[in-house]
């Protein structure tokens, strides 16, 4: 006879003892056995989650991000690349918003945030 106990470690006030692990810092932690063929799918669900987390905080379709990753060796080398990539296009559309509105009556301040102003003026006084 089949028997599921699934409430077997949840006594009060003990730690698991079969699903607990310790980490560097000496606290312990519970995770459930992950079957291994169930790993590959749940790294991809984890990777697309980030991929798509990064996406929306940088502005950048997931399809670039996947890119970017492809041609580099780890994720937070990717997630360097992607923020450049970001700040650069930042400075590039604050200039042609700039040469396309010189004659205008557009405040040139508005269209920038603090970080902007910085990378553009970093920029100008490289070249």
């Amino acid at each position: 006879m089949l028997q599921l106990t699934f409430f077997k470690d949840s006594t009060r006030g003990q730690q698991p003892s079969s699903h607990s692990t310790t980490t560097a810092s000496g606290a312990s932690t519970t995770h459930s056995d992950i079957h291994e063929g169930d790993i590959a799918h749940f790294a991809q669900v984890g990777f697309d989650a980030l991929v798509q987390s990064l996406a929306v905080q940088q502005g950048f379709q997931a399809d670039v991000i996947r890119t970017v990753y492809k041609y580099l060796s780890s994720y937070e080398k990717t997630v360097e690349v992607i923020e450049a990539m970001r700040e650069a296009a930042e400075v590039h559309a604050v200039a042609e918003i700039l040469s396309r509105t010189e004659g205008d009556d557009v405040e040139d301040d508005s269209i920038m945030d603090d970080s902007v102003k910085e990378d553009s003026v970093k920029s100008e006084e490289e070249e």
